[in-house]
């Protein structure tokens, strides 16, 4: 299942906890499954969105902000 995410994804493990937060727009596929967790593995935490940039410097929707202030 490789494309491009329609909504925001959450990996999490086998105990439920955290393992990252892939964006809308994040270019998804085994490959990139299989480098998370080999990060996730060797750093023991959560990935932050900071690491998943080192990982895929090219994925630029990992550089945008689209965090949306709240309308009143």
């Amino acid at each position: 299942m490789a494309g491009k995410l329609k909504e925001p994804l959450i990996i999490t493990d086998y105990r439920r906890e955290p393992v990252c937060t892939l964006p809308v727009g994040f270019y998804f596929n085994d490959e990139r499954w299989e480098r998370i967790w080999a990060r996730f593995d060797e750093k023991g935490e959560s990935l932050s969105r900071n690491d998943l940039l080192e990982m895929f410097p090219d994925e630029a929707v990992l550089r945008e902000n689209r965090v949306k202030p709240p309308t009143d």
